[in-house]
């Protein structure tokens, strides 16, 4: 039954898995084996049953063949080729010789019958007709006892196959449950180990409980016992420190006041810094203010202008579209009219000449450009570089007066009435640019004098620096003048310029009215010369039927007819002689007026072209004029903001090397008094020590002796009979609890941890403090960054107002492009009008037309007319409509940055205002904080050593301030290079150098005069903080008052503190009683709970295994019983 190895108990439950899957796989391939050894059987028993089927059917056929060949039919054949049943059916009882004496199975009684077929012909010959029945009976019952024969067998070996598949499904069960056993039985066997490891396991942890209760009980009796030990010298030391604190308070609180002395001038110290650093933030947020309103003054300005400049412009188209009308009627007028030959070519020679005219001054005008040009590439060079002295060679100087007086354009104006450009209005704490000691091209005499008056002293060199950067300024802006007069100049050459043009295409109007009367001319002569060559075609008729005539009449009449008919005939000869040659005349004539004509058109057409260029020109200028102006704005602006930077930048400077020679100064007297005061107070603790440690050893020895004389009189007292376990521990114990030395020395220890944890918690709170005054300065720098960013912000808003700008322009002209197409369209219509007068139409008509028609058609060209100028009116109309919706668009764009505008800089003001309560609030509580000595020392030390930190990362951020300023400068640097170079044919020589040499030196005494009262505003404010700093000594030192007062108040509260302490060792002593006693309560019962389910575990698992050996013991017993 069980092929496998033995299994033990101890197995694995690996092992045992891998020996039932041998089990299942041999008892697999023994049931294939069987399959297939019954497969075989069965067929070595069909060919068995076949080969003796085969002998008996070869017999037969012997037999009819010897016999009786020739009765054998084809329904014999037939039925003997029907099937037979299976042979398989048969099993193999006996031997080959049985087997061949059966005769073959039969299926049907025809088959019979036509076995028995030779059998009967056989008895028909020899015996008769009578014995044939009777064999075929005999045969038919042998057939159906053999047929009985088969199906019993083949019935009986069904059935037998049927019990062999029952047993062997109950067979494959039996395994089945063999196999479950098997399992259950390994089950068992591995729960049974698993209880059992874990059995040991328990044991092995109460065994560790065990020894760790035992090692914690031994550790806590030397726990005890050094307690008590502590606890002695706790009070021996109490009992020496109160000795000594009497002499050691007053010391500390002499050292103590010095120390608060030196904070409290420390602290002084830093609330004067915060106080500067706030008058700094208000003075910038003061000059923000300033820029924001200036510039508000000059959006407001730049609307106006913007307005004004679309009323001109509406005004301009208006204007054009009149003198368009204009053009048209007397276009209209001219083709009234008619003109003479003669008139006509003085008319042409006219064009001509003026033609020739108008090319000279074109040239003329070419090159004015060109110098234009060159002089504008001059001009440039000389920013170039003036732009590279102020980066190479410039330091910003302190202060910057304001120059003349604003005007409404942002000039401003100086005595002279010369105007100044927008840049020198600023601010008093400005700065300007200051220039190297070298020659410019646009230098003036003033800057060589003020350059070799700078050299005679080093304080005159900023005033020297500015004043050469005023003259610099000034000549650009003289150089600005003259260019814009330049521009008007052009523009004026250019008006010119389309007055003649308008004149020309006025002039060849007429001409080409000229031209369609003599084609008019020709082609009435024309009509003419054809009806008298019909007249004379008519004669030359009636003079043949009159030499019919004359040959009846007589010879007389025929020679006067004759006469006369040659007379006329000569007559019309010489007329139309004279006809054909005005009409080759006329053509010739009609050639020459339509090449001229040609030549006429060609040249308007290019003197158009040459228009339309000027109109762009124009544009052009225009365009030019605002990027000028916005880019003599933006230069401007980031002059001052250069400046601004600046002179941050030196203020910021002077303060950190004031504070630096302050802090030094004061760093190194503070030093010299702290190794003042701690070498004091280490020869105090030193002396302190050594008196502690000779009392701390006589209390040691006398503590001893009293213990010995204690344990000697211990002993003596016992007797022999008393049986009493007393150890060294419980009588240092009782010894400790008697000694009351002890007891005040353990209050004094625990009095002196309180002090400690005072102590730590107030040197937190001061570490605190430090982190909360590191993160409000980290804040001020995120707002200074904040504010940085929005001056970047700043300056995207005003390149969107640049594109803002650039739009607008790009519209004016779209919309000046749709002017010139539809003037284009316009003056293509008239010519429409005039071809109504074409030879063409006229070809059409017969010389008979009347008056009526003509009316007509004037009827017809004047409600043409009308409708074109109701087109035009409604086109007008449109135009406006669609200038005002542009401009509400491009007003509600403006309104909205103006809005972001104001609500950031609300904000702004906001985030001030909150800044300054904070640092009020901080300043009261830094008045309020109790300041501990030793804890402030080491805050002072590493405050400085961030205020240095603080110090340089705000020059790396001035630093990189500077450099993003110098990179924006080069940006718009670049774009005034690009505008300057479109506007190349637009500017001029610098020529009135030597007039502006008077303006410059009124306003540089007005600058002077602006500087000094500068400076004595200076001084006022140095005054009035002068007083603020009193002012702020005064309320200091009654905070001093307030902080003594909580210093006597916090020694009262530390005096509580230690009758607290007495009361609570007491309670601790007690609770440590109770403790202990619950500790060991708690342990028995414990234990005793372990016990108990160890117990129940080990009962539960016996009654687990009696159960599983007994289901193991009756599955056995049913497997042994015999089933077959």
């Amino acid at each position: 039954m069980d092929n496998g190895p033995g299994i033990s108990l101890f197995t694995d439950a690996g092992s045992i898995h891998l020996d039932r899957q041998l089990n299942i796989e041999q008892e697999q391939a023994e049931e294939e084996e069987e399959l297939l050894d019954q497969q075989r059987r069965k067929a070595q028993l069909a060919d068995e049953l076949e080969g003796a089927f085969d002998d008996l059917n070869c017999d037969d056929d012997t037999l009819n063949s010897l016999t009786y060949q020739s009765n054998f039919t084809e329904e014999d054949e037939d039925d003997d080729d029907e099937p037979r049943p299976p042979a398989g059916g048969i099993q193999q009882h006996g031997n080959h010789y049985q087997q061949s004496r059966l005769p073959p199975p039969l299926s049907s009684p025809r088959t019979a019958a036509a076995g028995a077929a030779p059998a009967t012909t056989v008895s028909q010959d020899s015996i008769g007709g009578s014995g044939v029945r009777e064999l075929r009976l005999l045969l038919e019952a042998k057939t159906h006892e053999l047929e009985n024969l088969a199906r019993t067998m083949y019935e009986k070996e069904h059935a037998h196959e049927q019990q062999v598949s029952e047993l062997r499904k109950q067979l494959l069960l039996e395994q089945a449950e063999k196999d479950r056993a098997i399992m259950t039985r390994e089950q068992t066997r591995e729960l049974l180990v698993k209880s059992k490891t874990q059995i040991s396991d328990l044991e092995d942890a109460n065994e560790k409980l065990r020894s760790k209760v035992s090692a914690l009980e031994d550790r806590n009796v030397a726990l005890v016992a050094e307690l008590e030990q502590k606890n002695t010298m706790l009070q021996d030391s109490l009992h020496r420190y109160r000795m000594l604190e009497q002499n050691s308070t007053q010391k500390a609180d002499r050292h103590t006041d010095a120390l608060v002395k030196e904070m409290e001038e420390r602290h002084g110290a830093k609330v004067a810094m915060m106080q500067q650093q706030i008058d700094n933030l208000r003075s910038e947020l003061e000059d923000k203010r300033q820029e924001c309103r200036r510039f508000e003054a000059r959006y407001a300005e730049l609307q106006k202008s913007r307005e004004a400049l679309l009323i001109e412009k509406s005004e301009t188209v208006h204007r054009l579209q009149e003198q368009l009308e204009d053009s048209q009627r007397q276009c209209g007028n001219l083709l009234a009219k008619s003109k003479g030959q003669g008139d006509f070519e003085q008319e042409r020679s006219r064009m001509r000449s003026r033609i020739g005219v108008l090319e000279a001054e074109h040239s003329g005008m070419r090159q004015t450009i060109a110098d234009l040009t060159n002089q504008l590439e001059k001009t440039q060079a000389e920013l170039e570089l003036m732009d590279s002295l102020v980066h190479s060679g410039g330091t910003p100087a302190k202060e910057r007066p304001d120059v003349g007086t604003a005007t409404l354009n942002g000039d401003t104006i100086a005595e002279d009435g010369v105007k100044l450009p927008h840049n020198h209005l600023q601010s008093g704490d400005m700065t300007s640019y200051a220039f190297t000691h070298r020659n410019l091209i646009g230098s003036t005499p003033n800057n060589h004098q003020q350059t070799a008056g700078a050299k005679s002293g080093p304080g005159a060199a900023p005033e020297v620096r500015l004043a050469r950067l005023k003259n610099e300024l000034l000549v650009c802006m003289t150089g600005q003048k003259e260019k814009r007069e330049t521009i008007q100049q052009l523009e004026t050459d250019l008006k010119a310029r389309d007055r003649e043009l308008e004149q020309l295409k006025k002039d060849e109007s007429e001409a080409l009215v000229q031209m369609n009367q003599y084609k008019e001319e020709a082609f009435r002569l024309s009509s003419k010369c054809r009806i008298l060559e019909q007249e004379l075609e008519k004669v030359v008729a009636k003079q043949g039927n009159g030499k019919g005539d004359a040959a009846r009449t007589p010879s007389g009449s025929n020679n006067n007819r004759r006469s006369s008919y040659d007379l006329r005939q000569e007559a019309l000869e010489d007329r139309l002689f004279t006809l054909q040659q005005t009409k080759l005349e006329s053509e010739e004539q009609i050639e020459q007026l339509q090449k001229e004509n040609e030549r006429l058109a060609e040249r308007v057409d290019k003197l158009s072209a040459e228009s339309n260029s000027c109109a762009e020109l124009k544009l052009e200028l225009e365009k030019q004029k605002f990027l000028l102006a916005d880019a003599q704005d933006e230069c401007d602006r980031l002059k001052r903001l250069y400046v601004e930077v600046s002179g941050a930048r030196d203020e910021i400077n002077r303060e950190l090397d004031t504070l630096r020679s302050q802090d030094s100064a004061k760093e190194i007297a503070a030093l010299h008094e702290q190794i003042v005061s701690l070498e004091r107070t280490l020869k105090l603790t030193e002396l302190k020590s050594n008196e502690l440690a000779k009392l701390l050893d006589k209390e040691k020895t006398s503590h001893e002796a009293l213990l010995k004389q204690l344990t000697t009189a211990g002993g003596g007292g016992d007797g022999q009979g008393n049986h009493r376990y007393h150890t060294p521990t419980r009588e240092s114990k009782n010894v400790a609890n008697t000694c009351t030395k002890c007891i005040d020395g353990l209050a004094q220890i625990t009095k002196l941890e309180i002090e400690n944890i005072k102590l730590q918690s107030s040197c937190t709170a001061q570490l605190r403090e430090i982190g909360e005054l590191r993160v409000q300065l980290d804040d001020q720098q995120a707002t200074i960054t904040e504010l940085h960013e929005r001056l970047d912000l700043k300056a995207v808003r005003d390149q969107e107002l640049d594109d803002l700008k650039e739009k607008a322009a790009q519209f004016h002209e779209f919309m000046r492009s749709q002017q010139q197409q539809r003037s284009t369209s316009s003056s293509s219509h008239p010519q429409l009008v005039d071809s109504g007068t074409s030879p063409v139409r006229i070809a059409s008509r017969d010389q008979s037309v009347g008056p009526d028609e003509l009316m007509e058609h004037e009827d017809e060209t004047e409600s043409e007319q009308e409708l074109d100028s109701k087109r035009r009116q409604q086109m007008r109309e449109q135009e406006q409509q669609v200038r005002e919706e542009m401009a509400r668009a491009f007003a509600g764009q403006i309104k909205q940055i103006e809005q972001r505008f104001r609500t950031q800089f609300a904000s702004f003001e906001s985030n001030i205002a909150s800044l300054k309560q904070q640092l009020n609030e901080r300043e009261s509580e830094l008045q309020v904080r109790n300041q501990e000595v030793e804890v402030l020392k080491c805050a002072i030390v590493t405050e400085r050593e961030k205020v240095g930190e603080l110090l340089r990362r705000k020059d790396a951020d001035a630093r990189s301030l500077f450099d993003k300023q110098q990179e924006l400068m080069g940006k718009y640097k670049a774009e005034l290079a690009n505008g300057q170079r479109k506007v190349q044919f637009l500017e001029n020589e610098l020529q009135e150098k030597r007039d502006l040499i008077q303006s410059e030196r009124q306003s540089m005494e007005k600058l002077m005069a602006q500087i000094a009262t500068e400076r004595a505003t200076h001084r006022e404010r140095e005054r009035e903080m002068i007083d603020k700093c009193t002012e702020l000594e005064a309320e200091y030192r009654k905070s001093l008052d307030l902080v003594t007062d909580k210093y006597q108040s916090a020694k009262k509260t530390a005096l509580n503190y230690k009758k607290y302490a007495e009361d609570k060792e007491q309670h601790m002593l007690k609770e440590y009683d109770r403790i202990k006693e619950g500790y060991n309560t708690a342990l028995l019962k414990v234990q005793n709970r372990m016990k108990e389910a160890l117990e129940s575990k080990e009962r539960a698992l016996r009654e687990k295994m009696a159960k599983l050996e007994a289901e193991y013991e009756a599955k056995l017993a049913v497997r042994a019983d015999p089933k077959f």
